[in-house]
Parts: C-alpha cells; structure tokens; sequence
C-alpha cells in the first residue's frame, strides 16, 4: 500500500484537488485508488478514480490513496478505510509487519476485525492505545488516521523515514502526500528553491540532510515522530514517540560470542518478518556482504523460490556480479541481472528526476533503478535489500580510520598501532584509495584543486557561515553512526530506495532497519565491530556457516557504484554540461557557470576525479530546476 495524499483545511474549500494528488503518484499504486471527501454536512463521500463531471461537495478534509496490494489483496483492503462505526478514517502507505502479533492481542481486548489487512490493524491499535500504538509496531509507515469525534487529524513516520511523507501549510489549508509531486499538484503559487538547502548539495554534496527539501516551503514530515493537526491549527508540531539512545544500557556487556549470537537472531527474525507477504517476495543482491546475507537468510526461510535482482556491468573494474553468481550458486535463489549503460542513463535521466523529486549526487542510484525495473519485468513486487547495515554496525571504511585516531587522541598508541597495522594485513583494500574520504576531512588538510566554493556567487558563498553541515565534526565512532543513521547517509539512501522501488511499483523493505536490530547494534562495544582490521564483526563471524566464506572473507567490496568516472569523460559528462547550459540563467544565482565549465574542459585528467562529481551534481541540479519549473527565489 504505497501512495497517500490529504488536504485538511481551515474553511470549507473545493475538494477536488485530491484526485490530482493522487493521479499524480499512480506509479506508487497501480491497483487501485480510493478517496474519501468530507463535507460538513452528511457522511463522508468515498470515490475510487477521478469522478469527473459529478458534484462534489465543499469541504474542510479529503483523503486519498493509491494502492499496490501486498498484505489481503481484497476489497476488504480497500483504503481510506473506516474502522469503530466511521469514527476513524486512515490513508496508509507501508506495512506493520508484526500485524499479526497485534491483531492478537488487540482480539483479546475484544476488536474485531472484517480483513486480513494490516491496515485495520494500525486503525484498531489506534483505537486502543492512541499515539502510543505507534511505538508498538515493528514496520515502515507514512499515515493519516482522520478522528471523526474529536475532529482532528494524526499524522506519523516510522522510526527511521523509510517511507516518506510531505507537507505545506498554505492558503489556510494542510497539503500532504508520499511525494513531493503530491504536494505540489496543490500548488496555487510558483514553485521556488531552496536556497540553504541547494548550497550544502553543491558545496557538500549532501542531500536529505534535514527535514527541509529542495522545494522552499515544503517539508519532511520528521522519522520516529506523530502530530496532531485540526483545521484550527494547521501546522504540524511533531513529537517523538521513539528515541535512539547511544548508552549500553543496564546489565552486563554482552561478550563477542553472545553478541554474534544475538545479532544472527535479531536479523533473522527481521528477514523472516518482512517476507510476510500475500505476493511473491525477492531480493536486490549486489554480492556485498549486506544483501548476500540477508539473500542466504531468506533461502533457508523461504518455502518457494527466491528471486535475486543485481546489476551488472560491462566494465570488469566496476562489475561484481561474479560476486552474486557466487550467491546465487551457494544458496540456489533464481538470479536476475540488470545491466545500466551509459547511454541508458542518458536516455533515462529527465525520468530519473521527475521520480526522484530531487536532485542526487552520484549516478549509483540508476543501477538500483535498472534493479527495481527488472524486479517489475518479472513480477516481484516486493524486494529486500540490505540498507542501513554499514551505518549500524560501522561498515564504511571512514569508521575504522575515526576508530584509530580515536585510540590516538586516547593516548593508547600501542592499540591505535595495532589496528593500523590489522587495517593493511586483513581490512578492506579500498582503503588505498584515499580520495573517497577527503570530505571528512577538515578544510585545512583537504587538498587544492576544483572546489565549487571558487565558482559561487558571492550571495551563495555567505550561506557558508550558516550551513548546519559538520561532516567531519566528530571522529567518535558512535556519534558519526548517528551523524550517518539521522542525516549524512540512510535519509538520502532511503529516498533513493523508495523513489527507485515505487517508480516500477515495487515495494522495498530494509531488515538491518528493524528497530530492535539497530538499538542492538549501535550500543554494541566498538571492538565487537571493528576487530583484527574488519569491519561489520559482529555480523561476519555471527553469519558464519549461512553466508559463503568467500563473501565473508572479501576485502574488495566496492560499493553500489557505476563507472560514473569514466562516463563523465565521455557522453554523459556532455550531458552533464548541456544541462548546465541550458539552466545558466538560474543557476547563475548560486554559481558562475561559464567558469566551472570552463576549468572543468582545461584541467588535467589527474584532477577531475574531484571535479568530476561536481559537474555531475549542477548538471542533475540544473535537470531538475527545468523538470520542476522551479523559479529563483
């Protein structure tokens, strides 16, 4: 159940505009489409499609939905759905995956229920606990639950923002949706940029960063948080009902065995619980450590067949699907392979955008597009897919380097020694190349060379001083896996992940995102992660004997990369340029355009490895602002 919209106002206003909400988010629901108008005479109106030239009634609230039937695929599915007599209404795009659990227990306190839906579910916990239900469910979720008695609307995102959820407050009215394009088909002003927000992804290359978008005036609804709404007041004031707590709790530290132990449960048990399913559930497999594990898991739980999605490429430096063919051999899942070209991207680009709804900084996320455009071509609608395991258990190559200057800072020279020596003998190879880390570091050790900062107009260069972007503000380890978790990397990978999957109709779940897994993880001893020179330790040794040696023991896993380098010294750094080009005028408020792209065709090749990620960045900027028809502020 993958699309929701809502508009609730605070005078009676023409409800029609839902329909265009919804329309335009069919993609995250091609089953089907509900709406439900509320007058402020009579019951509530329910449509399915556009209604057309019929009368529709003035009104202060319209909910819509797109469906994609994953859990009951039935009319007793069917969304807005009504529980307790019309009392409580939900548009809910996600799953609860632990539904059963709850349906169970709310039985005993004497609900009923018509469906199999998980939806119904979330409306009866709602009905018993109020907000507190929320903290009760183990899933994915954007909602809109519509209290008819005490007139007012709750609005709530799971923990960690996998599905997505935006607002704006205009004209006396609360738009909300899944994408931003919902919003916006509400729109009764010129939609205009985020200056802030534009500046720290030229300048950083961050995106997602906070719960500002691109768009000036539209919002993140926050992850791990509820708000209460009426048409008396508007604005939403969100209050968490979850908090990540970095301390390791009450009780004795658990030892590395009993860790390795605990952790191969808790993944377990979050696999199992996202493959419940009433449609064929499958896996993005990369052949890096995160998807082959949960692909391993999911062969020795699965009763059918599992299906594995990967992308390939024709260039051997960049391709690793000799690495998933491994997996694939070693657990007997039925293999697919994607190949993103160059030119396919180029072919792709302006639809990459309108799904995105904002602009990127790498062209990895097209070879999960081509991924979740097979998985379509072959009638999988649900895959999983490893993200948010480097940021829990301190995967990323920048930890183990925090990890060792920490020691430093610690005055313990002879341990900080012996992790740098265990990096070279055992840890990952990538570690020589250097040049991947360089934003981390502080200005003044960062090299010369192409930096955007040399190109901007000088009304975007003094956002400098307020940018709230601190990537290398801290070295220690738990404090960057929570800089990473709430800002720096899953906000923007979860985006990408849910714009790529609902761009083809595929719903995608993240089992290293159950909560339990990750309270577990964070708060784990740092030795229990990086160990003898690896890193994800935890996970290495507690998977041994389910995922193949071979992937366990790697010390080459790249990445979810695209030969984007090379590219961008060929057709799409040309591109990238044209569209450049072809935005000057307004890309001209935040930066000389003439000039960048002038240093950029005269620099030696040694030194546009940097710039070349640059150009990537204002050239998809410079799609965007003409795909959305954004105008400067």
């Amino acid at each position: 159940m993958c699309g929701i919209a809502g508009l609730l106002s605070a005078v009676p206003c023409d409800l029609r505009p839902i329909f265009s909400m919804t329309s335009v988010q069919a993609h995250r629901g091609p089953d089907g489409a509900g709406h439900a108008l509320f007058s402020d005479q009579g019951a509530p109106q329910s449509h399915g499609e556009h209604p057309g030239a019929s009368d529709l009634p003035a009104g202060r609230l319209a909910l819509g939905h797109r469906r994609l039937s994953i859990i009951d695929c039935t009319d007793r599915a069917h969304q807005p759905m009504s529980y307790a007599d019309g009392r409580y209404w939900i548009t809910y795009n996600g799953e609860v995956y632990n539904y059963r659990e709850l349906r169970e227990e709310l039985r005993s306190r004497g609900c009923t229920f018509r469906s199999e839906s998980d939806t119904e579910v979330v409306l009866a916990a709602y009905s018993q606990w109020g907000a507190d239900c929320f903290a009760r469910f183990n899933g994915m979720w954007a909602l809109a639950i519509w209290d008819a008695v005490e007139q007012k609307l709750i609005l709530s995102r799971d923990r960690f923002g996998v599905k997505p959820l935006h607002f704006r407050v205009q004209n006396n009215t609360l738009w909300f949706s899944s994408e931003i394009k919902g919003v916006l088909a509400g729109a009764t002003a010129p939609t205009q940029a985020n200056d802030r927000v534009v500046h720290d992804y030229l300048v950083f290359g961050t995106i997602n960063a906070s719960n500002e978008t691109f768009f000036d005036g539209i919002a993140a609804f926050p992850p791990g948080c509820h708000a209460t709404v009426s048409a008396q007041n508007l604005v939403p004031s969100p209050k968490p009902y979850w908090h990540l707590e970095l301390g390791l709790g009450e009780g004795k530290v658990p030892s590395f065995e009993e860790a390795c132990d605990t952790f191969r449960e808790l993944i377990t048990s979050a696999v199992k619980l996202r493959m419940r399913s009433d449609v064929p559930v499958g896996a993005c497999l990369s052949g890096g450590l995160d998807s082959s594990s949960i692909v391993s898991l999911m062969a020795r739980i699965a009763s059918s067949s599992v299906h594995t999605f990967t992308a390939r490429f024709s260039e051997p430096e960049f391709d690793e699907s000799l690495w998933a063919q491994r997996v694939i051999d070693a657990t007997g899942v039925v293999g697919h392979m994607a190949e993103p070209t160059e030119s396919a991207l180029i072919d792709d680009f302006a639809q990459l955008v309108w799904h995105q709804e904002e602009p990127f900084s790498t062209a990895s996320l097209y070879a999960q597009w081509a991924v979740m455009r097979e998985a379509r071509r072959n009638s999988i609608p649900v895959l999983l897919d490893g993200q948010g395991a480097d940021e829990i258990l301190g995967g990323y190559r920048k930890f183990y380097a925090f990890h060792v200057l920490s020691l430093l800072r610690q005055k313990r020279f002879i341990h900080a020694s012996r992790e740098a020596l265990a990096v070279l003998l055992n840890g990952d190879r990538g570690y020589w190349r250097w040049h991947e880390g360089i934003r981390y570091l502080p200005a003044f050790l960062r090299p010369d060379g192409f930096k955007v900062e040399d190109f901007l107009r000088p009304s975007s260069r003094a956002l400098s001083a307020a940018s709230t972007v601190a990537l290398g503000a801290t070295s220690d380890i738990r404090e960057r896996q929570m800089l990473d978790l709430n800002h720096y990397s899953v906000p923007s990978l979860l985006r990408y992940e849910d714009r790529n999957s609902m761009a083809w109709s595929v719903e995608s779940r993240v089992p290293f995102l159950d909560y339990r897994l990750v309270e577990f993880a964070v708060r784990l001893p740092i030795g229990h992660k990086l160990r003898a020179g690896r890193t994800k330790a935890v996970l290495r040794h507690g998977l041994r004997g389910i995922v193949p040696d071979q992937i366990l023991d790697r010390r080459d896993k790249m990445g979810f990369v695209t030969p984007q380098s090379q590219w961008m010294n060929g057709s799409l750094g040309k591109h990238m340029e044209d569209a450049c080009l072809d935005a000057a005028q307004i890309l001209g408020r935040w930066v000389d355009v003439q000039a960048l792209l002038r240093a950029w065709r005269t620099m030696p090749p040694a030194e546009r490895q940097t710039a070349q990620a640059v150009v990537f960045r204002i050239g998809t900027l410079a799609r965007w602002l003409n795909r959305f028809n954004i105008s400067a502020p």
